[in-house]
């Protein structure tokens, strides 16, 4: 949809630069307790007033935001509960192994999961097994296997990856494995590798892009998780690698959100993924510029000249009253008034009025 802004230079447009550094109050902490710069509340000194006849399209003029976020987050993508089970019997035990948050290639996390599940201590049998998951470049897939180690080297052990049924199935690294949310079970044959992940592994799985969400606008974006209008205030593609500098620029941000506002005094930022969990930056912050364009309601030119007219007229029915906001609120109550009452009486024509004390005629029927 385009819209026709507004030329006089009484309304031109307006930009608020924000810097994450400057706020006043912040949202979110870490789990240590630190302060989420993603997440805070600026107090503008001076407040933007919005004429009563305009409307105000809210865009994103421009950003830059630091790639310091991981690709594996806390209580986000970082763990994978499992069993093993000797084959023929019951006998089970039960493991999680939790992957410390940062950004791993899928060389690096595959070696990780290596080397440190195979060290977990087990609840129930606690088996000794000797765990593999091999990136196979070519088909962009891990290669899984498993085979009793020690005590147990001859042991037939199968394991379940419990993506599905896990206690932490909320905060799985399935789509990092290759795996959709569903149990996977890796059975040993003559080789020690012998299981390939279903899919091609997504290694950013749970982040493709940063969503800038503000309290200006909440019904300019429909976001498909929940199918309804939310607070995003745009989308920012990640281009480039971890270290470095996502930028979003006014040229590539067309979508402005129509909005009704009196006046902006109090602004509310938050950066996201696209399932809405905040992003942690990790200590850093990051630089936005939020523009503001007026554009007139609809029949604001009739509206503003009736009310002007009605303003310096004795229309008013309480006459201490001198301030210009009621006297404006009190005009539009009578264009409003004066309308409905054209309205019902262009419903309801009546003849004209009889005088007062004039007799009714009386038809006499004569014989």
């Amino acid at each position: 949809m385009s819209y026709s802004l507004e030329s006089d230079n009484a309304f031109p447009s307006k930009i608020i630069y924000l810097d994450s550094r400057d706020a006043t109050t912040y949202l979110a902490t870490t789990n240590d307790g630190q302060d989420m710069f993603s997440y805070f509340q600026y107090q503008l000194t001076e407040q933007v007033e919005i004429p009563d006849e305009m409307n105000v399209l809210i865009s994103l003029n421009g950003a830059t935001i630091p790639y310091s976020f991981y690709n594996i987050r806390e209580d986000v993508n970082d763990k994978v509960d499992f069993s093993i089970v000797e084959s023929g019997t019951t006998n089970t035990g039960t493991g999680t192994l939790t992957i410390p948050a940062g950004n791993y290639s899928a060389i690096s996390l595959g070696n990780f999961v290596e080397d440190e599940i195979s060290d977990l201590v087990l609840s129930g049998t606690n088996y000794n097994f000797t765990f593999t998951m091999d990136y196979q470049s070519d088909k962009q897939k891990y290669q899984y296997g498993i085979a009793g180690a020690g005590a147990d080297v001859l042991k037939v052990l199968d394991m379940t990856l419990l993506f599905g049924s896990g206690t932490n199935s909320s905060t799985h690294a399935n789509v990092e494995f290759g795996f959709r949310q569903r149990d996977v079970i890796l059975t040993p044959t003559t080789s020690l590798n012998d299981r390939t992940s279903d899919n091609v592994i997504d290694i950013n799985g749970s982040i493709h892009g940063v969503y800038i969400r503000t309290n200006l606008v909440s019904s300019g974006t429909l976001d498909s998780q929940n199918g309804t209008f939310s607070n995003i205030l745009a989308r920012i593609p990640i281009k480039v690698q971890s270290g470095g500098i996502i930028f979003a620029e006014s040229e590539h941000n067309n979508h402005k959100s129509l909005v009704d506002l009196n006046n902006i005094g109090v602004l509310t930022i938050r950066l996201t993924d696209e399932r809405n969990r905040i992003l942690d930056l990790n200590g850093l912050h990051f630089q936005l510029a939020i523009q503001i364009d007026f554009i007139k309601k609809p029949n604001a030119d009739r509206l503003t000249a009736e009310t002007r007219r009605l303003v310096g007229s004795e229309e008013y029915s309480v006459v201490s009253d001198t301030s210009a906001g009621s006297k404006i609120e009190l005009a539009r109550e009578n264009i409003a008034l004066k309308e409905e009452i054209n309205r019902y009486q262009s419903k309801y024509r009546v003849g004209r009025p009889r005088k007062v004390g004039r007799p009714k005629k009386t038809k006499i029927d004569i014989p």
